[in-house]
Formats: structure tokens, C-alpha cells, sequence
């Protein structure tokens, strides 16, 4: 009997999987019809309970899938930029309260304010329109490419996760798998707020000053924060309080950073 060799590799194989690729051994029960169902199903469920996984895992314990993805123990959980590029795309499902996506009369009142209004108020004069027609060419586009444009401020928020952790026990990757959960934690967590002000609504408890909402949005930030470099990082409370208010720093100063290139990226595709 002749040894059975991977499909795929075509090295000899023992047992059901392959050990240099992982292909499954090919038999006649692969080639029926109900074979594509069956891998589909498989599919959706192996995303949908690592996913689930995931959050829980991330809400309960923050800090611990980046600690455990930096360690090599990747399988049960959603990749690091898997799990961020969902949230992303919930978060603007959603539509919670943001200012990602910033038209151009926000965008005049920046720290960067100077230079954007030379620039509006130049163009203006040059092509005789007027600044409400401007924005309404301006604000749609800024809202289209504010959903692929967030994932800016992972890159600049790394810097600061650096600063706060120099060690050189730690690689590039382990800052990074931080500052995408980090910034996940940021978009998923007005997402929960929103979530919340409609449960009260439903209710007939409107709240129409929601700016008293801000202190419940940013304090757990930091909380967070705080949590996750202690998990990932293995530091004490004290030490941990510090690294997260770099972080929390960071986080402010690559959101304005985020808002200056997207008028520059914005500005560049109207004009």
C-alpha cells in the first residue's frame, strides 16, 4: 500500500492533518455537495465564538490578548488587527458620538486653526465660492474617508506606547498589539455609552445634555489603559498609573495629529 502524500505539500502524511502545512487528508467524503455547507457553517462559528472570546476577554481582562498574542498563543482569540478592524467597522455601523469624522467649520477651531483657515480662506478667494459650498463638498468625503482614516491614529499612537515601555525586553510588536487594543477599546466604548442614552430613551428618560456623558467616556479610558499595561506588561499599579497617563497623552495628541491629516487627505481630494 502506497504511502498517502498532502494534496497540497505533497509530503508523506500520518493521521488526519498534514505537520508541514496543516491540509487535511482528502478522501471521498470531501467531494460531496454538502461538504461546502458543512465548511461554511464551520467557518462562521470558528469567527463567531473566537470573536465572542475575544470581547469577553477584552472587557474582563484588559491587557491579557495582547499578553497572550506576544507570547504565541494566537489560535483562540481574533487576531489583534482582525479584532480592531471589526470593531472599526461596527463603530461607524453604529454611528456613536464622534468627532472622527470632522467637517471643515470644526477643523477652522483646532489647535492647528491658523493654518487651516489661511488655507479655506485662500481658496475662497481664488475660486470665488462661498464656505457653505465649500463644506457641503468638503463634509461628505471627510465622514466617507473618516472609516478607513481611524486606523491612522494606531501608528501614531505607538511612539507614546514605546515611550512608556523602553524596555528593550520588548519588540516593536508587543507596543503595537497595545495600541491597537488601546484604540479598540476608544471606538468600542462610546459605542456602549450610545447604547446606553437609547436604552434611557426607550424609557422616556431623555437626556438632552449629553456633553455630561464626557467624564463616563474618558475616565474609563484611562482606567483601562492602566489595566492593560499591567496585564501585558507585568508592572505594579504605581508603575502602570504612570505608563497610562503617557498613553492617555497619547491618545489626545494622536487624535489631533488624526484630524490635521485628515483635512490634508480631504482637502487634497476636493481641490
Amino acid at each position: 500500500m502506497s504511502e498517502y502524500r498532502c494534496q497540497n505539500c505533497h509530503q508523506p502524511m500520518i493521521g488526519k492533518f498534514c505537520y508541514q502545512c496543516g491540509e487535511q487528508k482528502f478522501d471521498k467524503q470531501h467531494r460531496r455537495i454538502t461538504i461546502l455547507f458543512s465548511d461554511l457553517f464551520e467557518s462562521l462559528y470558528s469567527i463567531d465564538n473566537r470573536f465572542l472570546k475575544s470581547t469577553i476577554v477584552f472587557f474582563s481582562k484588559p491587557g491579557f490578548l495582547a499578553h497572550e498574542f506576544c507570547r504565541g498563543v494566537r489560535v483562540p482569540y481574533v487576531k489583534p488587527l482582525s479584532f480592531f478592524l471589526i470593531i472599526n467597522l461596527l463603530y461607524f455601523i453604529v454611528s456613536p458620538m464622534t468627532d472622527f469624522s470632522l467637517p471643515l467649520k470644526s477643523q477652522a477651531l483646532q489647535p492647528y486653526a491658523a493654518l487651516v483657515n489661511e488655507v479655506v480662506e485662500k481658496y475662497l478667494v481664488v475660486n470665488d465660492v462661498s464656505f457653505e459650498e465649500l463644506a457641503a463638498r468638503y463634509d461628505p468625503l471627510s465622514q466617507t474617508l473618516a472609516k478607513s482614516l481611524v486606523i491612522l491614529s494606531v501608528p501614531l499612537l505607538l511612539p507614546f506606547v514605546w515611550l512608556a515601555n523602553p524596555s528593550r525586553r520588548f519588540y516593536l510588536i508587543d507596543h503595537a498589539v497595545n495600541a491597537l487594543y488601546t484604540y479598540a477599546f476608544v471606538l468600542l466604548w462610546p459605542m456602549i455609552i450610545i447604547c446606553f442614552l437609547e436604552i434611557l430613551e426607550l424609557f422616556d428618560l431623555n437626556v438632552s445634555n449629553r456633553q455630561g456623558f464626557l467624564p463616563a467616556l474618558l475616565i474609563p479610558y484611562y482606567f483601562y489603559i492602566v489595566l492593560s499595561q499591567r496585564n501585558q506588561y507585568q508592572d505594579g499599579w504605581w508603575m502602570s498609573s504612570v505608563k497610562a497617563t503617557v498613553i492617555f497623552v497619547g491618545i489626545i495628541v494622536s487624535h489631533f495629529v488624526y484630524r490635521f491629516l485628515q483635512f490634508g487627505i480631504v482637502w487634497w481630494q476636493i481641490t
